[in-house]
């Protein structure tokens, strides 16, 4: 017989939900630089019940059971869908969810772009998402059709076309496509909402830039950003990363952003499952533990891994992909070349 396991509070209670979004999104308070804009609880709902009610996931041992929101997701969707301006319009125009892999940011994504697909109140909306590669622009597309397949009204509701990696939207007369930055057409769009997928393994912004300006015609558009760490270096990811915290330190004002940051510091123990556990929100859900404390001896025992373990699972931005001695041992050990100071 299958456990019944309990509703989580939110569920049932507006004040439970009410703190989850106040204090479940790592360093962030959305009430501090509201303003004018006002959170509604009953929008927020609508796209949870969405998310529980009509998706379900597609691969490995949740595979076709329900999309039970775990809280750190709720804390992002009802956020992101539940704040509201002063005209009725959503708040959050921006979504940056930093996270390490195997955390399900996936799955969230492709709920985010049906929901703004098919039940957003957007007449004609366009969906896309975008990568740097086609196999991994396809992820998210793939995620999406099966969660089509699995709920009948959706699947009526929809036309899928897997030659060209999209969805048409019947009712709402809306398109879903997957992009990568090798498109041979990039421009024209008139995009509702906006999925970047992996943001540091984009070479160039060019295809970030051309869907977040083609936003502009749209009355309440999303750009919806996922990614883990990159490395030290000029970089469009490294860019949003930098803004996102500024955001969320209150360095800079922008109550349209919303930074959703987590990753580990220099000063945290990697070894650490305290760490671990932090830094990945799906931790004991898709995230394994047994799987980790491998990854972490292995981590432990080859050096030139350690940097892999690192940026993948603790979102720490590395010099490299691999490093035999520390960038910042090396440092330390700075000075005159020894053959500068031999006499002339």
């Amino acid at each position: 017989m299958e456990k019944i396991v309990a509703a989580p509070p939110w569920r049932t209670s507006d004040v439970a939900l009410l703190d989850v979004c106040r204090r479940a999104i790592p360093g962030y308070n959305p009430w501090r630089d509201a303003g004018e804009c006002s959170f509604d609880v009953t929008s927020a709902r609508r796209v949870l019940e969405f998310f529980t009610e009509c998706l379900r996931h597609v691969e490995g041992e949740l595979a076709g059971r329900p999309f039970a929101l775990e809280e750190w997701q709720v804390a992002i969707i009802a956020n992101l869908f539940g704040w509201l301006r002063a005209d009725g319009t959503r708040r959050y125009r921006t979504a940056f969810v930093y996270v390490p892999r195997k955390n399900g940011k996936t799955m969230l994504a492709a709920g985010v772009a049906l929901y703004c697909g098919m039940s957003d109140g957007e007449a004609g909306p366009q969906v896309y998402s975008a990568a740097s590669e086609k196999e991994q622009a396809a992820l998210i597309y793939r995620d999406a059709v099966g969660m089509i397949a699995q709920e009948p009204e959706l699947d009526a509701r929809c036309r899928i076309f897997r030659t060209f990696k999209s969805i048409e939207f019947r009712e709402t007369s809306g398109v879903y496509r997957s992009l990568s930055s090798d498109a041979k057409t990039k421009h024209g769009f008139n995009t509702h909402c906006a999925i970047v997928d992996e943001l540091h393994a984009h070479v160039s912004r060019e295809l970030v830039d051309v869907l977040t300006t083609s936003t502009g015609a749209r009355r309440q558009p999303i750009t919806f950003i996922i990614t883990t760490a990159d490395y030290n270096r000029d970089s469009v990811c490294n860019e949003f990363h930098d803004y996102a915290k500024k955001v969320r330190d209150a360095v800079l004002a922008d109550p349209y952003f919303l930074p959703v940051i987590y990753e580990a510091t220099k000063a945290d123990d990697w070894t650490s499952p305290e760490t671990w556990r932090r830094v990945n929100p799906n931790f004991g859900v898709s995230v394994k533990a047994d799987y980790f404390a491998e990854e972490c001896e292995k981590a432990k025992k080859r050096p030139a891994y350690l940097n892999t373990f690192l940026r993948l699972h603790l979102n720490l931005k590395t010099d490299s992909d691999v490093a035999w001695f520390p960038s910042d041992a090396w440092n330390l050990n700075a000075g005159p070349k020894p053959w500068t100071e031999f006499p002339a």
